[in-house]
């Protein structure tokens, strides 16, 4: 992992030092005989020469290279990863937008210590119970809960009676402590009693995530969530955004034993130090304080690439300013000097989100009841820096807004008998009622288990079985056990909304304003431009935007091979656009040349 690093140091410094070099040799380069006098509209005369093969690869290099070096790395994303998502903003300028505004609207240095910066710059990680998770013989669970399955709630819809003009239902408790409904008509006087969600005493294990996304408040939340917001920075469960450790760069040792998975952790939930007590007792009778000192994680603001955003908008502006007059003059709106309005307005984005985000190299591990348990199976953690627990030795005092969750519900011991797994309640008072557990047929990858939750997709078999008027296999109820521990949430900070509404306009103007500022410069004339050039830069700019979106799915694929898999689609599906503006590009300058005013 060091040479990657070793080698983006090598790149950056050579690029920097071409850059300064490429600067000052310009006068030098640019001083030649064979051009020519030619007067422009507004009577200023101009000093015209024929571009030779350097002017054209500066004037890629500094307007578009620039560009997708400035883009952000994901905390502990491989290079293959990073090499594959910069390569694709160099094809399409807003592939990128989209993962700048979330650093803003993250704003990680603006948190109050190390770890909550790296909660919300996505840069920490927990273990959680995955869905092939299966508990051990005598292992007793808190937390868990008894619900009625999707295909239950199905087929009670299609067998419900028709409703009469007043009933209503109550949920009462039995004498055997089973939930049970009860509907009373009050056209009739008899009572029907429907049948307790649990059919037969059997239940199929699942995982269920105590931690729940926020609910959206307003408008500016569902535009942020939907516009704004990707993957990687999206508030869903953890089981829908968990970690491929096999590709992710983690801090420290983690060997995960079979069921488990690890997961991001959501930017509101709070994060305690951890440090061992007796640690933090002779820490703070050195220090002479009362509190365990803060945790410091190692990140950095990554200067070369806010200096690759700088220069790039800086020599942006420069080429916008040379196209005035006489490349308007001649090719109009699709003057090859306005092709970089969407690269520079891309890289203002990145340049404020490198000055609000750190960027982290590796993604850190923080501890939970739920790593103690699997370390008790085998597996291996080393290296955490923080915890979801509060530890007993720290007395904290709760501020406004914040929420404790913990696991609510059943208390169940697990055993197996004869190869099958039983389970009872053993909360006080409950009656010991056996169940049959039975784990799910079907395994779905994290794919599919983000676009289950997502979009409420249902597995194809039971597609088919609906098309066909099957009624498949008994609907079990669900033993839903939590798939993570206990957790802090935090209270919303106070410029969020702040945030939100300044990633919104900023998005709005990265998408309005190169049109706005080409319709001052050019007014949308044709000149003596092609219909061939027109059509690729009109081409470049609209499908670059509407096409950014999509690409910018490629930051959640997961492992090498589906990484350059993707790379291939993209630069077949998407690249023909931004080759054909490349192509005008170099043929406009080499027809026009370069002239400078005198």
């Amino acid at each position: 992992m060091a040479i990657p690093c070793i080698l983006r140091q090598w790149v950056t410094t050579t690029i920097l030092l071409g850059v300064i070099g490429q600067g000052a040799a310009t006068p030098i380069l640019h001083h030649r005989s064979n051009g020519t006098i030619t007067t422009e509209s507004n009577g200023s005369e101009v000093w015209c020469e024929s571009s030779e093969w350097y002017d054209v690869l500066w004037f890629w290099f500094a307007n578009f290279l620039l560009h997708a070096l400035s883009v952000r790395s994901l905390p502990g994303e491989s290079w293959i990863s990073s090499t594959v998502f910069k390569f694709c903003c160099l094809l399409v300028p807003y592939t990128g937008v989209r993962r700048g505004l979330c650093l803003i609207l993250r704003a990680s240095n603006l948190a109050g210590n190390d770890l909550q910066a790296a909660a919300r710059a996505n840069a920490l990680c927990m273990v959680i119970r995955g869905p092939e998770w299966r508990p051990r013989d005598g292992q007793v669970v808190d937390g868990c809960s008894i619900e009625t399955s999707k295909a239950q709630k199905r087929r009670r819809r299609k067998k419900r009676r028709p409703s009469s003009k007043k009933h209503f239902a109550r949920e009462r408790q039995s004498e055997k402590g089973d939930p049970e409904i009860t509907i009373v008509d009050t056209n009739h006087s008899d009572v029907t009693p429907v049948q307790s969600p649990i059919r037969g005493n059997e239940v199929t294990l699942k995982t269920k995530d105590l931690y729940v996304p926020p609910p959206d408040r307003g408008v500016i939340d569902k535009l942020t969530r939907w516009l704004i917001e990707t993957h990687r920075f999206h508030s869903q469960p953890p089981t829908a955004n968990m970690v491929d450790h096999l590709n992710v760069k983690i801090h420290g040792v983690c060997q995960l034993a079979p069921g488990y998975a690890l997961s991001y952790i959501p930017e509101d939930m709070k994060v305690y130090s951890h440090i061992k007590h007796q640690r933090s007792l002779s820490i703070s009778r050195l220090l002479g304080v009362n509190h365990t000192p803060d945790i410091k994680l190692a990140s950095t603001h990554d200067v070369p690439r806010i200096l690759f955003s700088i220069i790039q908008t800086v020599m942006g502006g420069y080429s916008l300013y040379k196209a005035r007059g006489t490349q308007i003059e001649r090719y109009g709106y699709a003057a090859h000097g306005l092709t970089v309005l969407p690269y520079m307005m891309v890289s203002v984005i990145n340049l404020i989100g490198s000055l609000l985000s750190s960027e982290y190299e590796t993604v850190y591990l923080v501890h939970s009841a739920i790593m103690d348990e699997m370390k008790l199976r085998g597996g291996l953690c080393d290296g955490v820096v923080g915890t979801l627990e509060r530890p007993s030795h720290q007395t904290y005092v709760y501020i406004d807004g914040e929420m404790e969750t913990r696991p609510q519900g059943q208390m169940n011991e697990f055993a197996y008998s004869s190869g099958e797994l039983h389970c009872h309640d053993t909360t006080d008072g409950s009656p010991k009622v056996e169940l049959q557990v039975s784990a799910a047929n079907e395994k779905h990858s994290v794919k599919d288990i983000w676009l289950a939750q997502k979009w409420g997709h249902s597995c194809q078999a039971a597609r088919k079985r609906r098309k066909k008027g099957e009624e498949g296999p008994p609907a079990k109820s669900l033993l839903c056990v939590p798939s993570h521990s206990g957790f802090t949430r935090l209270s919303p900070l106070w410029y969020q909304d702040w945030l939100k509404g300044l990633t919104i306009l900023l998005l709005m103007l990265a998408l309005g304003l190169p049109y706005a500022i080409i319709a001052v410069l050019s007014g949308w004339k044709v000149n003596n431009s092609t219909d061939t050039q027109r059509t690729f830069v009109t081409n470049w700019y609209i499908c670059g935007q509407i096409q950014g979106y999509a690409v910018s799915m490629v930051e959640g694929v997961d492992g090498k091979k589906n990484v350059m898999k993707s790379c291939f689609i993209i630069f077949l599906t998407y690249g023909s656009y931004s080759i054909m503006g490349f192509y005008v590009v170099v043929q406009e300058m080499l027809q026009m040349g370069t002239c400078k005013a005198l």
